[in-house]
């Protein structure tokens, strides 16, 4: 099978809003990222040429936006707002969650970043790195389909980097609330007055 693909990063043409003081910054970003594939031998025709899924390159298509203001003492308030989509059909990613990939709001100093609300968890950063494949659909997503979908809702995060040493944790009150498939610890928005210790999670 032979896969020609183009990928558009947004990112390279981000909109970046400064305010006069250079104190305020937002930033639009984003990446389409698609591909079609052109399959031999497989059919009694002996070829096709058919679309990928939505998740075909490299990286999932998304936009967003991100933001921060100086408060002084070396202090920053930061957000992301950051939305997936699939350019083949499109659909809202994750479930047709807004701003499903994340959406946070916190500080950010010289201790590092703490955040609130909807967040990769640290199993997505320890090994963001680590897949060549990255997540597309022959990455280690393809064995778990954890690690593609390693997000949590209602959650606090800190992450930090200190000497060259990458340091985080995160808690949920409710892990991700889209169903992932049946071997993703998913599903699950939390905040359950009926069960309030049925979702919460750890992860350093």
């Amino acid at each position: 099978m032979t896969r020609p693909s183009f990928q558009l990063s947004l990112a390279g043409l981000a909109c970046r809003l400064v305010g006069t003081d250079s104190a305020q910054s937002v930033t639009l970003f984003g990446l389409l990222d698609v591909a079609v594939g052109h399959v031999t031998k497989v059919s009694a025709s002996g070829s096709g040429l058919h679309h990928m899924p939505s998740l075909t390159g490299s990286l999932s298509s998304r936009w967003g936006v991100r933001g921060s203001e100086d408060l002084g003492g070396g202090l920053r308030a930061v957000f992301t707002l950051e939305q997936g989509f699939t350019p083949d059909i499109g659909t809202l990613s994750q479930g047709g969650l807004a701003f499903g990939r994340r959406a946070w709001v916190g500080a950010q100093a010289s201790w590092g970043t703490l955040s609130f609300g909807r967040h990769n968890t640290m199993l997505y950063w320890s090994i963001i790195e680590a897949d060549v494949m990255g997540p597309n659909i022959y990455g280690g997503g393809l064995l778990d389909a954890y690690i593609p979908n390693a997000r949590a809702d209602n959650s606090v995060s800190w992450r930090g980097g200190f000497c060259g040493l990458a340091l985080g944790g995160t808690y949920s009150l409710g892990r991700d609330s889209v169903n992932a498939g049946n071997r993703a610890c998913t599903h699950c928005a939390g905040a359950n007055a009926a069960d309030k210790r049925a979702c919460p999670t750890a992860a350093p």
